[in-house]
């Protein structure tokens, strides 16, 4: 049975409970960003989804249909790994080789998204009463 990659080897097993499963509690999915191989959770992460034409948008909430691929770095790595085509091959690789449209302006695009997602939980905060504004 192969290990877990964060789950290192160990042969100093005494003292340790009965083989069983470990508890699950306080583990989150852990998701691989395609740009870099890092691991982290999915609030982390950024998910790219491909839409039906073929075009590679940002999926803020993490719920759009489909296979998805996840980046974890900033707007200027992104935008060198669009540039020099490395992003295109990590995504054709995550994608299946499915045909891809990266827009050139994908940098702009996840700016708006999260920019969006804001503004849109900061209303509704306010509406619940949870945020307050003024001097």
């Amino acid at each position: 049975m192969r290990n877990p990659h964060n789950e290192p080897l160990s042969s100093d097993i005494v003292g340790k409970a009965a083989a069983g499963r470990p508890s699950k509690e306080g583990t989150l999915p852990e998701r691989k960003c395609v740009l870099t191989g890092r691991h982290d959770t999915r609030d982390d992460l950024l998910r790219l989804a491909i839409s039906p034409d073929g075009d590679v948008l940002p999926d803020v909430m993490a719920r759009a249909p489909g296979r998805g691929a996840w980046i974890g770095v900033n707007r200027q790595a992104l935008e060198i790994a669009l540039a020099n085509g490395k992003l295109k091959g990590a995504l054709a690789r995550a994608f299946k080789g499915a045909t891809l449209s990266i827009p050139a302006d994908l940098a702009d695009r996840i700016e708006t998204a999260l920019r969006r997602l804001l503004t849109d939980r900061l209303g509704i905060e306010l509406r619940a009463g949870n945020l307050l504004l003024g001097t």
